[in-house]
């Protein structure tokens, strides 16, 4: 340490040790105390400057009374880039020591640590302001030390960023921060040959050629007329070849909830953002972005109630490089739309759209087929009139715009409602069919009638019955079988109730009744007066059928409601009655109606057998009679006549002798050709 000292401060300790040979003792204690006392004042002297020294070294900084001298020169700059090799060039010093990292303080601690060498190369891989510290003897004639500083600066790369734009573009940002602001100039290294030099931090764009795909690009500083070659190359840039002006909206749909549903169209990549405009205000950003992941997307804005307010929207689109000016896309507004179910008719009413420059025309849909349109904007009203009574139809209008966009309302779906109460049906009538079923038959009313839908109510009671009961509810339809009733049995009268699809009625129809025939005797038909029609019946006919069902005769019979046939050979005919309605021409038939004529049988109540050819023999005489036998007794019961064939007759004779005159009790049996069997009995006077 004392050598430390000494070196440090060119100040040079020591003491005489010369003494004096022959001193006496007292001299010589004397001599030893003094000397015993000076080594120790020697070494509290040097305790308490070692002391001063260990708090007083940081606080030296050595350079700053060397900063004129000039004991080395820096080869080169004295400014770099990180990593920065800076070379020293001695100019007198001899035995010279550098510190090139000096930070204050004495010589001896760097040398304690290792940080002194006679190197006079040295590679900063830090940046910063650095001291080199050189330090050496002078030259010969003087000797003494000499203490040389010098200042170097290591400065980072430039910060930058560089990324793609659209149109083949890169945008490069040199930022204003501690790694650029002590640059001075920039220099941008565009591409081989392409360079741009800029005076400040910003925003810069270079624009590429058709054949370019790629590229990587290189900004190096500028420290007054020094140009430091670092730079930090970015990575690979892919190019953007996308056109954003292409990016626009195609179609606007607005949902029932108010929300809006927006048709995006543009270059692949491309990020956007929607403005709305309420009420013909300003636009402003929606929140959130979207980024095309192909050429079309379609996003759903919820933050509006497009139904209430009168919203258009655009995109806000860029590239995602500053400063460059955002693309607005086309304008497109929401269309509302309203539709008013009146009588009988559906009212479309819509917004008139606000764009004028835009519009080509409306187009309106009914359940997805095209009701029309109109070309202009000021026709915002549409009456449908081809509805159905209780039908739901749903509409929209479609607002074409100039470049293909398009401005979709929502679908409105109203149920078709009418006022009016349809008439009566027409042309109402029932008749009797062949299998014995009744059918019911009606054309539409007159007015209120729905074609596509209705229902046809029909009612039925016994002739002669108010008390008229439901039996079907037909579903467009206008005729009805009823085979739950026996025609042939009694007359049903019918009621015909219409109702349209909006669930009106018509007032029932009068009683529609069926023809019954039947027989009040065994030798008329009858048939019952009400009308099977709407109106009242004109005429009557009987038709006649022969046993084997057929057609025998017909006869007019007018309005008459009973007939009387005539004696014919056959006992057995199927009748009906055919009743036509006054003015239309319309028919109903009645039920078959089977008539018999009972076998018609004359017994005679007395005989004279006495050969004069009249009345000689008691025979019954009759028609339809196919079989017949017959039996007489004497008044106490015994049989004196019997035969297989009571035509033929008792000719007055038992066993061959005439029998006397008197009363005989006969029993004729009679089975006539329908098979039908009956019995005569009586008493015969035999006179001769």
């Amino acid at each position: 340490m004392l050598n430390y000292l000494l070196t440090l401060s060119d100040y040079k300790f020591g003491c005489d040790d010369k003494t004096t040979v022959g001193k006496d003792t007292f001299f010589d204690r004397n001599e030893r105390r003094i000397r015993k006392s000076m080594k120790f004042g020697l070494l509290l002297s040097l305790s308490t400057l070692l002391i001063v020294r260990s708090y007083a070294q940081q606080a030296v900084d050595l350079c700053l009374n060397a900063s004129n001298q000039a004991g080395f020169n820096i080869v080169g700059p004295s400014v770099g880039c990180m990593p920065f090799e800076v070379k020293v060039e001695k100019t007198s010093v001899k035995n010279e020591n550098y510190i090139y990292d000096y930070k204050g303080g004495n010589i001896p601690q760097y040398e304690s640590r290792g940080d002194t060498t006679r190197a006079t190369s040295f590679k900063y891989n830090k940046t910063g302001i650095y001291k080199i510290l050189q330090y050496g003897s002078g030259d010969s004639n003087s000797g003494s030390g000499v203490i040389t500083c010098k200042t170097v600066e290591v400065l980072p790369p430039p910060n930058f960023t560089a990324k793609a734009c659209s149109n083949r573009a890169v945008q490069v940002i040199i930022p204003n921060d501690s790694t650029t602001q002590r640059y001075t100039v920039f220099i941008i290294e565009w591409e081989s040959g392409v360079k741009e030099t800029v005076t400040a931090p910003g925003t810069y764009t270079h624009s590429y050629g058709a054949t370019t795909n790629t590229a990587s690009v290189f900004v190096t500083g500028r420290v007054g007329a020094q140009l430091l070659g670092c730079s930090l190359p970015s990575p690979t840039i892919i190019l953007n070849t996308n056109d954003l002006s292409s990016t626009a909206i195609r179609k606007l749909t607005l949902n029932n909830d108010g929300s809006v549903a927006v048709l995006i169209k543009a270059p692949k990549g491309t990020t956007t953002s929607v403005q709305a405009s309420q009420n013909n205000g300003t636009f402003n950003n929606l929140p959130g972005q979207v980024t095309l992941v192909g050429d079309t997307t379609t996003i759903t804005i919820k933050e509006v109630n497009a139904l209430k307010d009168t919203y258009c929207f655009r995109l806000n689109t860029n590239d995602g490089c500053v400063n460059n000016s955002a693309l607005l896309s086309n304008v497109v507004c929401a269309t509302t739309l309203e539709v008013k179910a009146e009588n009988r008719q559906n009212v479309l009413t819509w917004k008139e759209y606000p764009n004028a420059a835009d519009f080509q025309n409306y187009r309106l849909t009914r359940n997805l087929v095209s009701l029309g349109g109109a070309s202009v904007r000021t026709n915002t009203t549409q009456t449908d009139a081809n509805v159905t009574c209780g039908e739901q139809y749903c509409y929209q209008v479609t607002v074409q715009l100039a470049g293909g966009a398009e401005s979709v309302s929502p679908s409105v779906c109203v149920k078709a409602i009418s006022t009016e109460f349809p008439s009566i049906v027409q042309n109402a009538f029932v008749t009797v069919e062949d299998d014995n079923k009744i059918s019911i038959y009606a054309t539409p009313p007159a007015s209120g009638a729905t074609p596509s839908k209705y229902k046809t109510i029909i009612t039925r009671a016994v002739s002669g019955s108010a008390d008229f009961k439901e039996v079907a509810s037909l579903n467009n339809a206008f005729s009805y079988s009823d085979a739950s009733v026996d025609p042939t049995q009694q007359s049903y009268c019918y009621q015909i109730v219409y109702e349209n699809s909006c669930g009106n009625r018509s007032q029932p129809t009068e009683p529609l009744c069926t023809v019954y025939l039947y027989s009040k005797s065994g030798s008329t038909v009858d048939w019952t007066p009400e009308t099977p029609f709407l109106v009242p019946v004109n005429r009557y006919q009987l038709e006649i059928l022969d046993e084997q069902g057929n057609p025998y005769s017909q006869v007019p019979v007018g309005g008459n409601t009973s007939y009387s046939p005539s004696v014919s050979d056959q006992q057995l005919f199927r009748y009906r009655i055919l009743a036509y309605a006054q003015g239309t021409g319309g028919n109903s038939y009645s039920n078959y109606f089977v008539f018999k004529k009972n076998a018609l049988v004359f017994i005679p109540d007395a005989f004279s057998p006495n050969g004069d050819g009249v009345n000689d023999a008691f025979a019954p005489k009759g028609q339809f009679v196919d079989k017949s036998r017959m039996i007489v007794y004497n008044r106490w019961g015994q049989v004196l006549f019997e035969t297989d064939n009571a035509m033929v007759g008792w000719d007055g004779t038992i066993n061959g002798q005439p029998a006397v005159e008197g009363t005989y009790v006969f029993r004729v049996e009679i089975t006539d050709s329908l098979g039908a069997s009956f019995v005569k009995t009586g008493t015969v006077l035999l006179a001769r």
